[in-house]
């Protein structure tokens, strides 16, 4: 996991305390595979304002790149795996677990 990554997981655990963070996506410059954007998806307690908390977490997020964010509750994230062509099964299926909650 680069510096980036890292620094963004613990932007995010500043602010609230998602049961998973996915990364599924880095762009990286072509000459120099020095990473230029990521996409993450945060999964979150039932009950969030996934709309708010995703304007939370933007502003909190010290990356110097672009940083796109996938944000779901517990059952929204579990509802949409069960249709394979949602966006949230392709994250799943081609995305890295980058934090897990422990219980």
């Amino acid at each position: 996991m680069t510096g980036l990554v890292e620094q963004a997981t613990k932007d995010i655990l500043h602010v609230c305390e998602p049961h998973r963070i996915i990364l599924f996506a880095e762009k990286r410059t072509m000459a120099t595979g020095k990473l230029k954007a990521l996409s993450l998806c945060v999964i979150v307690p039932d009950g969030t304002d996934c709309r708010h908390l995703r304007t939370k977490l933007h502003l909190a997020l010290s990356a110097d790149i672009p940083v796109n964010l996938s944000v779901y509750t517990a059952e929204e994230w579990d509802d949409l795996l069960e249709d394979e062509t949602s966006y949230a099964a392709w994250i799943a299926r081609k995305g890295q677990v980058i934090y897990e909650q422990k219980t």
